[in-house]
């Protein structure tokens, strides 16, 4: 009866085990008979409680604490990661992505009005306005990773309370088991506590044969009976007051509960959403730097300053992340000998024996002279070799090899002029194409008919704006009369002028600026005041005209041991990547090298310098690397110089060379690529985010005077080496500059060289969200089986009010008959006492 008595009053006691007394016959005590002597009868006596026992199921326990352990895990998370997407505002007009768009409309705007002040200072404000609120956010990341910390500092103390709790009950209780009894309220309290360390982490524990328990939290033991072992927090040597935990001089690692999550969240999730923000500042800074200081300001005056201020190293340079190697020769305006057409044929036979199905002609023009070249139907591509094997452009067939192990056949111009200043016009434009040669089209005045032109004299002003920038006025004087032919007009223009030049293409006079305009007719400007070109009713048409691209094979041919047949290899860590020179431009090489996704990407300036940065993945580090190539190749690019002469880019092609060496000394490096230009970030502290935000700032010069703003790409002056040292100003409506910046948004610079500027913000953001939702469902899902076994756990180990009312009765009852039975026999025997006495009396 008292068992039920401190079941009911303990029935909403929390951890709580029912009691009930274990009930045992006690010895019975043998009788013998008058007949049967040998054969004794057991007399039973009776029974007694021998004990009180807890209700409980020790597997549901540790289910219970499993589960315990893996909700606190995924609630502690959700509830983090919850208030981050909160601090990123997506989607919002304060998110980053709002404010990166903010910041490139604003550079839509200049370039629909170069000229507007307004535009420019809008564009610095929206981009200290982006600057601004990544660092704050930045800054919020951070005051969290602190305040879970701090978080951490203080459960510490919590978890040894309790764990001074539990050495105090095991002696309790082993007191108690030594006497003989069982201490249910304490072994229940002990379970309390149990299951509330179960929340914090992984928890594992066993008893010992006097009743106490040894206790391993994580991975160390920080309880032995009634001796226990502190956990202490100390902060690392390395990171900014940050805590591990320590019990003993053990560190304590745990794989579950609320300090996991702590842990992972302080270590890991906040430093890897911090280091997208620093990922997107540094590749955003560079990248914008190095066209920003490539263009002049509206003026033509300013050129050379950086959109924001570099992040560098900011503990010097005796072991810095190597981020960004740049090259020191501009590879643009140099001089194109080469134009692939057809390629991937497996015979010369096969290129030759093409056939062309219609009539077509082409016309050759150096600058001075034409050439016609009329192709037949019927006629193929031996006979069209034939005819231009004694003119300044030939035809030739001849092997290259696009993967490095198969050569197959391509067909090729070779020209004895620089293409630059020469035209081929295809006058039907079928024969180029047919030849798989790119062309474009381009618009030339022309006229054929001079029967009405009045006769008389004409003075005609041409207004050359030339390549470099300068601009001047030729005079044309012209004589007609009615015998004047085409001829004679086209006679006079060449006669007279430097910079047109006259054609005769099948009847028709085309007026062509040359070389010098870049045969451009934007560039020239024709003032007719006496009508002629009205009267020979002159108009302009469209031709197209071959249009060769600045492959390799120009660029290179001229150099040691070069050989575009075969082509060449760049291997980084071990993966190869094959360049065909003679259809690959330096566009072509930043491709492959960054299709491969090994870790580095490559980029050009807008002057086509040569670009190498490492990955996040990598730290940033280019000598993560080992990156090997031709020893020409690293040398046209700048990056190396080997003849002790930085303006001689003439290195030996057949050489293997090491540009890189994963794990050298930085020392190395830096005097093997003594022509590059470095840009050197701190390497990464071990659980901490790198800190390239702090240093995120606008240029101080463009916030003085937004004026400053780089827009124009200017002009790159024509050279000879393919090293570009002359540029000039092309005018405030020149606006590439800030084009390239818009459009920079589009380069897979970011994730290793797979994802854009507005594919990782978004990849941000999405990746958050699906984080968050991940962890939101795991907690609703072990929340519902933590449920589920508690209440399996409480249906064994919890107290029923009406079990035990049953059981008061039944207890009840057993007690009146047991009176009963003890009245009867109190009756018995003083009936024989009283009565027996008297007999025979």
């Amino acid at each position: 009866m008292n068992v039920v008595a401190h079941n009911i009053a303990n029935s909403s006691t929390d951890g709580y085990s029912r009691q009930r007394p274990v009930i045992q016959t006690t010895s019975p005590i043998p009788l013998a008979t008058l007949t049967q002597p040998s054969i004794p009868l057991m007399l039973g006596t009776g029974s007694q409680v021998t004990d009180v026992q807890r209700v409980r199921d020790l597997f549901l326990d540790i289910q219970y604490r499993q589960t315990s352990n893996r909700y606190s895990y995924f609630d502690t998370i959700y509830s983090n990661l919850h208030y981050i997407e909160q601090l990123f505002s997506e989607p919002g007009d304060s998110g980053i992505r709002s404010l990166y768009d903010s910041f490139l409309s604003a550079a839509e705007e200049i370039i629909t009005d170069p000229t507007n002040v307004a535009a420019k200072r809008e564009f610095i404000s929206r981009a200290e306005e982006l600057v601004t609120n990544i660092k704050d956010l930045y800054t919020r990341l951070q005051q969290l990773r602190e305040d879970i910390n701090q978080e951490i500092y203080q459960t510490t103390d919590d978890i040894n309370s309790m764990v001074e709790r539990l050495a105090q009950i095991n002696e309790q209780i082993r007191i108690s088991v030594a006497f003989g009894t069982t201490p249910n309220d304490l072994l229940d309290e002990r379970d309390r506590i149990l299951d509330e360390l179960s929340q914090y982490a992984n928890i594992s524990y066993y008893e010992t044969s006097d009743g106490q328990t040894i206790l391993m939290f994580g991975d160390q033991v920080v309880l032995s009976g009634s001796v226990q072992t502190e956990i202490r927090a100390e902060q690392r040597p390395y990171a900014k007051g940050f805590f591990e935990l320590f019990a003993g001089n053990s560190k304590i690692t745990v794989s579950d509960g609320k300090l996991k999550a702590l842990f992972d969240l302080r270590d890991g999730g906040i430093v890897k959403y911090m280091n997208y923000l620093d990922e997107f500042a540094l590749s955003l800074t560079d990248k914008l730097n190095l066209i920003h200081r490539e263009g002049f300001d509206s003026s033509g005056k300013i050129t050379g300053l950086n959109l924001f201020n570099p992040i560098v190293s900011s503990y010097g340079n005796d072991d810095p992340a190597l981020y960004r190697i740049l090259g020191s020769r501009k590879i643009s305006s140099g001089p194109l000998y080469y134009a692939t057409g057809l390629s991937g044929y497996t015979s010369e036979s096969q290129l030759q024996n093409l056939t062309f199905t219609s009539d077509g002609s082409l016309v050759l023009f150096d600058g001075s002279n034409s050439t016609n070249i009329s192709i037949s139907s019927g006629s193929n591509v031996s006979d069209l070799i034939t005819q231009l094997s004694t003119t300044w452009l030939t035809l030739n067939t001849g092997q290259h090899s696009p993967d490095g192990v198969n050569s197959f056949y391509r067909l090729y111009f070779e020209s004895s002029e620089n293409l630059r200043n020469t035209l081929v016009i295809d006058e039907n434009g079928g024969v180029l194409s047919k030849l798989g040669f790119s062309t474009k089209q381009l618009e030339l005045l022309s006229f054929s008919d001079l029967s009405n032109v009045q006769s008389g004299s004409y003075t005609i002003n041409f207004e050359e704006t030339l390549s470099d920038g300068t601009k001047i006025t030729e005079t044309l004087n012209i004589a007609v009369d009615s015998s004047t032919t085409l001829n004679d007009i086209a006679n006079q223009v060449n006669s007279q002028l430097s910079n047109v030049h006259a054609l005769i293409v099948n009847d028709t006079l085309l007026i062509i600026p040359n070389g010098q305009m870049e045969f451009d007719p934007d560039r020239l400007s024709i003032v007719d005041d006496g009508g002629f070109f009205v009267q020979a009713g002159a108009d302009y048409k469209t031709y197209t005209v071959l249009d060769p691209s600045e492959t390799l094979e120009n660029i290179a041919f001229s150099m040691t041991n070069f050989d575009a047949t075969n082509g060449f290899d760049i291997i980084i860590n071990n993966t190869k990547i094959h360049i065909d020179p003679t259809r690959d431009t330096l566009e072509d090489l930043v491709t492959k090298i960054n299709s491969t996704n090994t870790g580095v990407t490559a980029d050009l300036t807008p002057h086509s310098a040569f670009v190498l940065r490492a990955g996040e993945s990598y730290g940033f580090d280019l000598m993560s690397f080992t990156i090997e190539g031709p020893q020409g190749l690293f040398e046209m690019l700048g990056l190396i110089d080997t003849n002790s002469d930085p303006v001689n880019f003439d290195a030996d092609w057949s050489v293997s060379y090491t540009l890189i060496s994963r794990n050298e000394d930085f020392d190395s490096v830096r005097n093997r690529l003594s022509l590059s230009e470095f840009l050197t970030v701190d390497k990464r502290q071990s659980y901490e985010p790198y800190f390239f935000v702090d240093q995120w700032n606008v240029s101080n010069a463009l916030l003085l005077n937004a004026e400053s703003l780089a827009v124009d790409i200017g002009k790159t002056l024509w050279n000879i080496t393919w090293n570009a040292t002359d540029f000039l100003p092309t005018g405030e409506s020149n606006v590439e500059i800030v084009n390239l910046i818009s459009s920079s948004r589009y380069e897979t610079l970011l994730s290793d060289g797979k994802e854009s500027f507005y594919e990782f913000m978004g990849g941000i953001v999405a990746e958050l969200g699906v984080e968050s939702e991940s962890a939101s469902k795991m907690k609703d899902n072990t929340e519902l089986l933590r449920s589920e076994i508690d209440q399996a756990r409480e249906s064994v180990k919890g107290v029923s009010l009406d079990e035990e009312m049953t059981n008061m009765i039944q207890y009840q009852h057993a007690f009146n008959a047991s009176a009963r039975v003890i009245t009867t026999i109190d009756e018995m025997i003083g009936r024989v006492i009283d009565k027996l006495g008297v007999v025979g009396r």
